[in-house]
Formats: structure tokens, sequence, C-alpha cells
């Protein structure tokens, strides 16, 4: 029989073809993802109240008010901050001098000048948030640099109605920050804390500059005379868990993304948990602020990062690990001696079936030490021939042990080999996104494996293929 060398490899060229195709048209296509190692930053959200050290000054006269330091300014002790004019005489003529934009001084022109270049030469668009900040910080330097040249170049007249006790200023009693505003918190501390202070919308906050005129007894300004401070939040279950015991926690300042560490404590009062966050530097950065909003920053946690829609959950037998043996002549798979139960409740020889161990719980205690006796081990293992019910058989023994615990392992399916194979994971954070797992594990996955992308649309040993 003569062969045809060329029909021979047609048929096979045309057999591999039709196989393929079979293979593509029945495999599941899923989404693959490559491991990377990643981090995700643990923390938290909360709109912190904040305590300090404030004095509020009252006017001691009536009459037309004047400042001459801008808001949220270090003062040092005798620093001059405002005027009351009982017959507004004196402030008459300041707005005069204001008004004629000539009482600048070179000095003063120059510190605006260079306040406007520093801007301009860090401005970035990322930080478009701060250009408010910068106007009405300009405005305010330029308010304490024309109303200080007026009141120099009015000074007899002033010293004249000093004088006759018409007009009177006003002078830093000690050093501190100077606000022009009050809320009415000012002598709140850490014993008055109660819910309704954590209440934004019913915050009411009066700026002492929009009036011009001032009553006798009426505040003109307030002074943070301590630059230690408190930011207080309300503290949910699962923060305090992670913060108890602790002492030091570093936080997240969201309005500029800056950060800091601060001491704290945990107090209870009235049934709700408190976390009292002190810091010792930055508050003139919040002087004008009576609530901030912070992340607390726990860790950062770092490992093979994978997406949440990969994690999936298996159930496996649980079997001790020393039954596990391995099969009689030249193989060298690793499975059980299994005695199947049948219905008169007797139950078969003995035959041995391969199994993969897809965990093994070295029986851990409380300080992660495994224990070193085998005896106490517990494999998972699953195979569609080894059935509740049945019995396993250790090697050269009569001891019997009856396939009846099972347990979920939580893992994601990789699909490294076209079809897929669970793998157990170790999660040591999540978030809404993601999942860091732990690296390095026995029975884990590692960097750059392909694992499904959705964990719930195949099962192991599934063929797939790859969008």
């Amino acid at each position: 029989m003569h062969l045809n060398i060329g029909m021979i490899v047609f048929l096979f060229i045309a057999f591999y073809m039709v196989y393929n195709i079979y293979s593509y048209l029945t495999a599941v296509h899923i989404k693959g993802y490559e491991v990377e190692t990643g981090t995700i930053e643990v923390n938290t959200s909360y709109t912190g109240l904040i305590l300090r050290k404030e004095i509020v000054v009252n006017a001691a006269q009536s009459g037309r008010l004047d400042y001459y330091l801008k808001d949220n300014t270090k003062a040092s002790n005798g620093t001059l901050l405002c005027s009351v004019d009982e017959n507004g005489n004196v402030s008459e003529r300041l707005n005069e001098q204001v008004a004629s934009n000539a009482v600048l001084t070179k000095d003063s022109m120059r510190d605006i000048h260079s306040s406007i270049r520093d801007y301009a030469k860090g401005y970035q668009d990322s930080s478009y948030y701060t250009t408010y900040n910068f106007k009405e910080d300009l405005s305010g330097q330029l308010m304490e640099a024309l109303n200080l040249g007026a009141l120099n170049e009015i000074s007899e007249y002033t010293e004249f109605a000093r004088d006759n006790q018409t007009f009177h200023l006003y002078r830093a009693q000690e050093p501190g920050i100077v606000a022009y505003y009050t809320d009415g918190m000012e002598q709140l501390t850490v014993n008055d804390l109660t819910d309704d202070l954590f209440d934004e919308s019913s915050h009411k906050k009066t700026s002492l500059k929009t009036e011009g005129n001032v009553q006798s007894g009426q505040p003109i300004y307030k002074l943070i005379t301590d630059e230690n401070w408190q930011i207080i939040i309300q503290l949910d279950a699962a923060m305090k868990n992670e913060l108890q015991g602790g002492e030091v926690t570093q936080i997240r300042f969201k309005e500029d993304q800056s950060t800091a560490w601060a001491n704290y404590t945990i107090e209870r009062k009235n049934g709700q948990d408190y976390l009292i966050l002190s810091l010792h530097n930055s508050m003139v950065r919040y002087a004008d602020e009576r609530y901030v909003d912070i992340n607390i920053l726990l860790d950062r946690q770092t490992g093979l990062k994978i997406p949440n829609s990969a994690i999936t959950a298996k159930t496996f037998e649980l079997v001790p690990y020393t039954y596990l043996t391995s099969g009689s002549g030249t193989s060298s798979q690793t499975g059980l001696l299994v005695e199947h139960r049948k219905e008169n409740e007797t139950y078969t020889e003995a035959e041995f079936i391969p199994v993969t161990a897809y965990y093994v719980d070295k029986n851990k205690d409380e300080n992660g030490n495994e224990d070193t006796n085998e005896e106490n081990w517990t494999a998972y293992i699953s195979n569609e021939k080894i059935k509740r019910g049945d019995r396993i058989a250790r090697i050269n023994s009569t001891d019997r042990y009856e396939i009846a615990n099972t347990a979920k392992l939580k893992g994601v399916y990789n699909i490294n080999r076209g079809y897929a194979v669970f793998k157990q994971i170790d999660v040591l954070f999540s978030n809404d996104s993601y999942t860091i797992v732990e690296a390095g594990t026995t029975y884990g996955i590692m960097q750059y494996d392909h694992i499904a992308l959705d964990g719930n649309a195949i099962v192991d040993g599934q063929m797939i293929t790859t969008n």
C-alpha cells in the first residue's frame, strides 16, 4: 500500500484546525488580568471639629472700627490691631488718606510685589483652589499697608484725638494669631462634646469686619494664643478597633493634601466615642475654620494588587494531611486511598484517587507560629469522585477517616495554561475596587500570573480563551 505523504500532512493540518476551532468555540471567553505588585493606602475620611485656646476681646467704647493687621496673622505682644473712633472724625480722615493712594511706603509696595511674584512663580493648575485664598491674603495685606500708612500720615491728628479720649488703639495683650470672626464656640473644651456640635449646617460664623461701627461690649477681634490645637472626630466602631492601643497616627488635610502626625486619645461621652487628635503646629492655616476635612492614614499596604471582581470562593473537603500519599509504581501523583460508601452502608475496596491540596492549614497559634506536628494539619482538597460519607485510609494502617467537613477558601482562578486553576489568597487589605494579597505564599499566586478578571464566570478546570 502506497502512502500519500501529502494527503497525511493535509489531514493532520485539517484536524489541527478543526480541533482549534472547536476548542475556541467551546471554551469560555473571559478577560484576563496580569498580577502586579501594588499599594493601597489605608485611609478613611472624616470631618473634624477644631478646638483651640481662643480669647475674644470686646470693645470698651462705641464708635467707628478700623483694622490695621490682616486676618489670620501672627501678632506679637503690643502689635497694633484696630482702633475705635467715638466721633468718627479720625476714621473719616483715615479713609480719605487711603483713597488718595499716597500712603503706601516703598517697603509696603515691595512686600506686595514680592507676594504676587512668589505666588505666580509657584502656581500650578492642580492647585487652582488656592487662588481665592491668595486673593483674600493679598487684600488683607493691602488693607494693612494702606491703613497703617494712613495712620502715620495723620499722626498729629490722632494724638490730639487720643488726648481727648475719643480715639482708642487696641493692641495685642499677648502673642497669638488674630482672627476677625466669632462663632460662639471659642470656649469649648473636650468636656463639652456633644453630637450637636458636629452639625455644620447649624454653625453660625459672624465676621467682625463687615459692620464698620461697633457698640461697647461687642467683639472686635479674637486672639488664638497657643499653637497647640485639637481636631475632634466622631469615631465609628471599625476605626476605634484600628486605633485602639495606639498613641500616634498620621492624618492628611483634604484641602491641600498636606500631612501631619498627631497624638491621639479616645474618649467616650454620652454613648459616643470621640477621637481627640492633638497637633502642635500648622494651626495658623486653619485659624479661620471651625471644621476641617481629614483622612486618617493608618498604613500603606503593599503586596500583589488584584481587582475585587477576580475574587471568588470555592468549597473544599477537609481531610487530615497525613492521609495524603503518593501513587504506586512510577506514579508520583499525590492522592488519597478512597473507600466509597455504598447504598447498603458498606464500603468499596480502597482505590487511589489523585487529588490536589489547594491549601494546608498548619494550625497556627495566636502568635502566628505553625504547629510542627503534621498530625494536626488539615488539607483542603476537591475531586468530583470523592463525596461526603466516603472514607479515606491511611497508608499501611487500619485508620479510617470519614469525609464529613467542608470549608470555603477565598481565591482567584489562575489561567496561565489556558484552563482555570483555583489559587488560594491571603488578603492583607481591600478597598472598594482592589485587594492587596500576600505574595510568596505556597498555594497562592505570583507576580505576572494571569488570572480571570471575573472570578465567578468560570469553574475550576474549565478551558478558557482570553479576550
